[in-house]
């Protein structure tokens, strides 16, 4: 018999783009959107993502959307912040690594663009506040 070594990670997570996909659906107004999946990995070496429902909840991901506008990119104005919550995981055993994989939907592409390509930059804070990576969707391109 033999042990495998525990693989170790930085305590600081890292978030990697896996994909985004577009959903052409109707909003609630019955008016045409494309609707935005983004879909990314993490992995954290002390497996402290997430907050508890007990406590105020925080948010772990944050998102910002910028478009092209002459060959120049600037961030999008929103009403509403992206940030999302994401409840506490605390993995169990001696190896205390989290990875997974996060799906984020229902990102409307409603707004007027007087250009047609966008990007998202996202990252994640865990609980002990280190802040991940930022990671890029890249262009994509709205139809």
């Amino acid at each position: 018999m033999s042990c495998f070594g525990v693989e170790q990670y930085s305590p600081i997570p890292k978030v990697e783009f896996v994909d985004f996909t577009f959903n052409d659906t109707i909003n609630i107004l019955e008016n045409r959107v494309l609707n935005g999946t983004l879909h990314f990995s993490f992995v954290d070496g002390d497996g402290d993502i997430g907050f508890d429902t007990i406590s105020p909840q925080k948010n772990t991901i944050f998102l910002e959307k910028y478009q092209f506008m002459s060959g120049v990119l600037i961030p999008v104005e929103l009403l509403l912040p992206l940030n999302y919550y994401v409840p506490k995981f605390t993995p169990e055993g001696n190896d205390k690594t989290l990875k997974g994989e996060i799906l984020i939907n229902d990102l409307d592409e409603n707004y007027p663009f007087s250009g047609d390509t966008i990007l998202y930059k996202f990252y994640i804070v865990d609980r002990a506040g280190n802040v991940s990576n930022v990671e890029s969707t890249g262009n994509l391109i709205l139809q």
